[in-house]
Formats: C-alpha cells, sequence, structure tokens
C-alpha cells in the first residue's frame, strides 16, 4: 500500500484533533484579513467537528469552517482553518454565506459552539469519531 505526503499529513491532522468546544461563533461571516496564516487546515470536515475540536498544538484562538460539499445525507462538509493568532473583533469580519467562524474566546456574534452535534457521515447520527476513524454513535467523549 502506497501513502503520499497528503495522505500522512490528513492523517496526523485527524489524530491532533482534541475535544474542545469553542465558546462563541459568527455564522456566514469569516474574517476579512487574519492576523497570521492558518496553523493547519483539514478539508472534508464537518462544521461541528470544527467546532467541537481543537486542532493546533499551540493555543487555538479561532477556526474558520467554509462549505465545500453536502453528501447524500444532507450533511455539509468543508475546509477547517485553525489559527493560534489575535483572533478577529466583530468589526474585522466580513459576511461570507457558507462561512462560520468559530472562536475559543467571547469574540463571536453567538454563545457556544452553535452546530449542533457531529453526525455519522452514513447514518447522521450524532457522536464523535477517535482519532482512529471509529466513529462512536451517542458518544461525546471520544480521544
Amino acid at each position: 500500500m502506497r501513502f503520499t505526503l497528503a495522505t500522512v499529513l490528513a492523517t496526523a491532522v485527524a489524530v491532533s484533533a482534541t475535544l474542545d468546544p469553542c465558546t462563541t461563533n459568527s455564522k456566514n461571516k469569516v474574517p476579512k484579513r487574519p492576523a497570521c496564516s492558518p496553523s493547519e487546515s483539514s478539508d472534508d470536515i464537518q462544521a461541528a467537528e470544527c467546532s467541537h475540536n481543537t486542532r493546533l498544538s499551540d493555543t487555538q484562538t479561532f477556526a474558520v469552517w467554509t462549505r465545500t460539499k453536502t453528501n447524500s445525507n444532507g450533511i455539509s462538509y468543508g475546509t477547517c482553518e485553525a489559527y493560534s493568532c489575535t483572533a478577529p473583533t466583530k468589526k474585522e469580519m466580513t459576511a461570507q454565506e457558507g462561512g462560520w467562524t468559530f472562536f475559543w474566546n467571547s469574540n463571536g456574534v453567538s454563545e457556544g459552539f452553535g452546530t449542533g452535534c457531529i453526525q455519522d457521515p452514513n447514518t447522521g447520527e450524532c457522536g464523535c469519531e477517535n482519532s482512529n476513524g471509529d466513529f462512536i454513535v451517542g458518544s461525546d467523549s471520544c480521544s
């Protein structure tokens, strides 16, 4: 079996996600100009995965999720970019349909993570995914 660099990097990102839900969020808003480049970027991620999990070894301050597709079960997927620099203020945000910014501080418009649960891509049931890729229906304490 051959592994590409992208496969290895995607696996490393999946393993490094840590359950730590954001504290505020801004739906359909993204930063105009983030203060830094993203430290990590993950593709094919549900918004709930982006809002519930940190992806950095440094302190994650915010993450930007952008919808790219919807699967046959109606679950949206997108790119999650994680940042460790100063999070943008409300004035530094711009409207973008399908964009969602999650904050690990009080900079968001709405309290909490706002997304609902992480869903099983095949059944739509709520749960979480362990770092080995196993989805555990009904759980919120995966590792």
